[in-house]
């Protein structure tokens, strides 16, 4: 049964450099900021530590109804029975990661142009993402698409577009004509001095500006 998300803010953990009761505690900040999804990624664990972590968090998120999302990894999402996994271009297709994870899970894609968010969409991803929409410290070697591409792709697709890159609270204005499903944030939370606040600031911003559609993952 697909939930509505109770905010547009899609919160992606630190991909390294934090510890396992660090990132609880920022966990458990989110989730009292009002995020409505959070996407468990990092880069620098062993698969044992990533499946004691998620299910860790799993404690966390269950309780307050918000998914956890688990980047990359299928059988790590799997083993943990997290609500979904998100799956990059260098990672599984689309397609086996569906059959995998089951009809009810949620499988979302990066899907930088429209012909890619309709291959995405075709192969039952429940949701898809496009970036760097601005300049992005996570992804420097990337240019930005603007919000102009993620128009794009919503116009391409009928499934949730997430917009993902540099957004903070200045640029998420200019995302107010887009209005996406989903707006993806690492860096504006993760390196402020009080994620917690920064967090929760992002989400009252986006219920202010961006006119909420309600919708399942």
């Amino acid at each position: 049964m697909r939930k509505d998300l109770r905010s547009k803010i899609y919160y992606i953990t630190p991909s390294q450099g934090i510890s396992e009761p660090q990132l609880m505690h920022l966990v458990r900040q989110m989730l009292d900021a009002g995020v409505g999804a959070i996407q468990y990624r990092v880069k620098d664990r062993t698969t044992a530590a990533m499946i004691r972590e998620a299910a860790a968090l799993l404690n966390l998120t269950r309780p307050a109804n918000v998914p956890l999302i688990v980047n990359d990894r299928v059988d790590v999402a799997l083993a943990v029975g997290a609500d979904g996994v998100h799956i990059g271009q260098q990672d599984m297709p689309v397609s086996h990661a569906r059959r995998l994870m089951g009809p009810y899970a949620i499988v979302g894609a990066t899907t930088p142009d429209p012909v890619l968010a309709g291959q995405a969409e075709r192969a039952i991803a429940s949701y898809v993402s496009c970036g760097p929409v601005f300049a992005s410290p996570t992804k420097p070697d990337k240019p930005p698409v603007g919000p102009e591409v993620v128009q794009r792709v919503q116009n391409a697709v009928s499934v949730p577009v997430c917009a993902i890159g540099g957004i903070n609270e200045d640029t998420m204005h200019q995302l107010v004509e887009v209005n996406p499903s989903l707006i993806a944030v690492s860096s504006a939370i993760n390196q402020a001095p009080d994620p917690g606040q920064a967090a929760r600031r992002l989400v009252e911003l986006a219920e202010d500006i961006l006119p909420h559609v309600a919708f399942g993952l």
